[in-house]
């Protein structure tokens, strides 16, 4: 195999900020085949570069942006950059996909990924322009909104740049202050305060050299299959373009009240429907390359502002389950939580948590000097999500997020906390489609998720997309979760890793037709072998593409090892009245058997946790397991702090 660079192949850009140094460096064909681009790339960094158990606040730790192998490229919904870090709201793996045209202006420069080390001593942005590459002050940026960020940089660059960035929540070390990607497009797990605590305002790049294919006959005529594909597809005409996220508001049982109860599309309260938010909703959007626009545009009456891609997520986060039901202000919650660069998520549920514990008698009145935590206040809580932007009195508490919130009021907070390994996806029983939402939760790298594998197990939204594109799969030998949940969530890992490292977006809502490219026509992953050898002019087989996926989620699993995970926090949570009977108890059981299970299928120790030796030799990384047997890592109990 060669080493050299493909003909497509850009640089690494390596900044350290602390010495004011920038390094380039190439990117091998061999790296490429074995990794991919994007999450691959990042998630070789952190192992190779972040020790175990350190501040994720502190200069050690490491920021890395990737864009995916096909940034930049007519292949349809490709835009997607990855930025991943330790987290400082987990104290594990922290990654997060973000779009825009960021990806794609990278790759046009001439670039698959940056890596930013150090810390500077004051407030720089970087501005990258093909093959200049320069670190400037940001004293004049420091302290703006991730708008008015954007807004100062093109107006001193040029329209045509693109940014990545914080807000204040970024500058204030939020633990879940998100990396925000041309002002709206948000890519979480706490990034945006390893920027802030990097002094690290932003990054602005404008690149102009495109990106040619190594077959471009081949690859483009591929490309247009995909892209007829969804253009033909009526589900995507009547749903993705038109309602995008808010179809889950029908069909995802949006929790209310704390994760108290799922709301049918039956029992949705007026508010939350999609014709209540289609009313405020002025047009659409949609990211670089991206032909199906599922992002909608919306005007806020009350303020005059205009914001971007309210989803489902912000909806249930910051509404539902806090039992607001007032449309405008749910909007304007989730544009300010853009503009201060937070993760609606962990902020809709760390004040959930807080309104719950408040309910409870466990955080008492006194510390929140006459604000509200009732439930359904939704003007108390615009002010509470300022506050937290701002570490501003209670705010400074709610700015450690969810799990880190819960440990400042004791065990019997902690008993309300629904996380795994440090991250909030709410609760749900074993049994509920066959153990597949509480084991990916479980064995999903970067904490509870629901993009890491969970919908593709088990084809969510593919049923209603293309079921005869499902058959195929099924036929081509994706295992049936109904018969082999097991086998089913790993084959969703290695679908969500293959997306988050190609580039590609895993859609508005999940499906294996978005993530994986022709798997509607060649599957499993036979299309992306295709198109990856027209692209990349490296010779890949379906078999490839798998052996890639399976060495980035263990080499994921690793890092997270020297992070301090064991077994024990591949756990299930439960609240306490129901944790307590007899069908919880059996419901642990099993999914203890799953985890098993799984862990054996994966080629990890199923005492430990730990990737086996063998395992990774086979997958030609050896050198993960001389690391993560070298000591005994220190057992995780939340990210580590140099300063209490």
């Amino acid at each position: 195999m060669s080493t050299s660079s493909g003909p497509n192949a850009g640089s690494v850009l390596i900044i350290d900020l602390t010495r004011g140094k920038v390094v380039k460096r190439e990117v091998s064909s061999e790296t490429v085949k074995r990794y991919l681009g994007g999450r691959g790339f990042n998630s070789k960094a952190l192992f190779d570069m972040v020790p175990g158990r350190i501040d994720p606040l502190s200069p050690e730790n490491v920021l890395a942006l990737g864009n995916g192998t096909f940034a930049g490229t007519v292949l349809p919904m490709t835009s997607r950059l990855h930025i991943s870090t330790l987290s400082p709201l987990s104290g594990i793996l922290g990654d997060g996909n973000a779009g825009g045209e960021f990806s794609a202006m990278l790759k046009f420069a001439g670039y698959e990924q940056i890596i930013v080390t150090g810390r500077a001593e004051k407030p720089k942005y970087v501005f990258i322009e093909d093959d200049e590459v320069e670190i400037r002050d940001a004293e004049e940026l420091w302290g703006l909104t991730t708008g008015e960020t954007v807004d100062w940089l093109r107006d001193e660059h040029g329209d045509e740049v693109s940014v990545a960035g914080i807000g204040p929540a970024g500058e204030n070390l939020v633990r879940f202050a998100t990396t925000m990607v041309d002002k709206y497009h948000s890519g979480a797990r706490g990034s945006g305060a390893v920027w802030g605590s990097k002094n690290l305002k932003a990054i602005a790049v404008i690149g102009t050299k495109g990106v040619e294919p190594a077959d471009p006959e081949r690859f483009y005529e591929m490309a247009k299959e995909d892209i007829d594909y969804f253009n033909r597809n009526e589900f995507v005409k009547r749903i993705y373009s038109v309602i995008g996220t808010h179809y889950g508001l029908i069909q995802w049982y949006p929790s209310w009240k704390y994760f108290q109860a799922p709301l049918s599309a039956e029992e949705l309260p007026v508010g939350l429907r999609p014709q209540d938010l289609a009313e405020y909703e002025v047009g659409r959007t949609q990211c670089f390359s991206c032909p199906l626009a599922c992002k909608d545009v919306y005007y806020l009456p009350s303020t005059g502002e205009y914001g971007t891609s309210s989803e489902f997520e912000s909806i249930y986060a910051l509404g539902s389950n806090n039992c607001i039901i007032d449309t405008e202000a749910i909007l304007r919650m989730e544009h300010m939580a853009d503009e201060y660069g937070m993760d609606v998520m962990t902020l809709g549920d760390t004040i959930a948590l807080a309104r719950l514990l408040h309910e409870k008698g466990i955080l008492s009145g006194e510390e929140l000097e006459g604000l509200s935590l009732e439930w359904g206040d939704a003007e108390g809580q615009i002010q509470l999500i300022e506050m937290t932007a701002y570490r501003k009195g209670f705010g400074d508490k709610l700015a450690e997020g969810y799990r880190n919130f819960a440990k400042l009021y004791g065990d019997e907070a902690l008993a309300y906390c629904y996380d795994v390994k440090g991250v909030n996806r709410g609760w749900y029983e074993v049994d509920f489609i066959n153990g597949i939402f509480t084991l990916s939760h479980a064995t999903s790298t970067r904490g509870a998720d629901h993009l890491r594998g969970r919908s593709w197990a088990y084809w969510e939204n593919d049923k209603l997309m293309d079921i005869e594109a499902v058959k195929r799969m099924l036929e081509a030998g994706l295992p049936d979760y109904r018969k082999d949940p097991v086998g089913a969530l790993i084959y969703g890992e290695r679908a969500c890793t293959l997306a988050d490292s190609l580039g590609r977006c895993k859609g508005s809502i999940n499906s294996w037709l978005q993530a994986v490219p022709l798997v509607w026509k060649y599957p499993v992953f036979k299309g992306t072998a295709m198109l990856l050898t027209a692209f990349t002019g490296i010779e890949f087989t379906e078999k490839d593409v798998i052996d890639a996926t399976d060495r980035i989620y263990l080499t994921e699993m690793a890092f997270n090892v020297k992070q301090g995970i064991k077994k024990k926090h591949y756990d299930v949570k439960f609240p306490p009245e129901f944790a307590a009977t007899e069908r919880a108890k059996a419901q642990v059981r099993r999914h203890w058997e799953l985890v098993d299970e799984y862990l054996e299928r994966r080629g990890c120790d199923v005492e430990t946790a730990y990737p086996r030796r063998e395992t990774l030799e086979e997958l030609g990384i050896g050198y993960v397991a001389d690391q993560i047997e070298e000591k005994e890592f220190p057992e995780w109990d939340g990210p580590v702090r140099e300063v209490a």
